[in-house]
């Protein structure tokens, strides 16, 4: 559940962000949403998964716990259709044939890119999962 200024603690974490480049393990696709979701609900449901740091780490992560898909899914419960995701929710985009977590915008998505945050087209989530 989100708390109650959660709109401003959002706003506060995509201005810090905004010019962190990508980084396995510390500002990635996963930890990127998951610091997001921390910062709007107090909760890190990504405890269990920090400590990585490489592509490959990271890979193996994902495939022992079933891909991002199920690692979204056992974190915030079932996913809903995109077109419902609205501010603050994480959604699986699909991102030049590689998918990854993003931040939901409103009408874009937000995710951590090699110079800082990048902006998607929601129009390339798979997947959504309300905060």
């Amino acid at each position: 559940m989100r708390t109650r200024n959660w709109q401003a603690a959002l706003s506060a974490f995509i201005a810090e962000r905004r010019s962190v480049p990508f980084a396995w393990g510390s500002n990635d696709c996963c930890l990127f949403a998951a610091d997001a979701v921390q910062a709007m609900t107090g909760v890190d449901h990504a405890a269990e998964l920090r400590g990585y740091g490489s592509a490959l780490e990271a890979a193996r992560l994902i495939e022992a716990r079933g891909g991002l898909e199920r690692i979204a899914s056992d974190a915030l419960g079932e996913p809903v259709a995109p077109v419902f995701a609205s501010v603050g929710d994480v959604v699986l985009i699909d991102n030049e044939g590689r998918e990854l977590l993003a931040l939901c915008n409103g009408t874009t998505a937000l995710a951590p890119g090699e110079l800082g945050m990048v902006v998607l087209g929601m129009d390339a989530a798979k997947a959504a999962w309300k905060v």
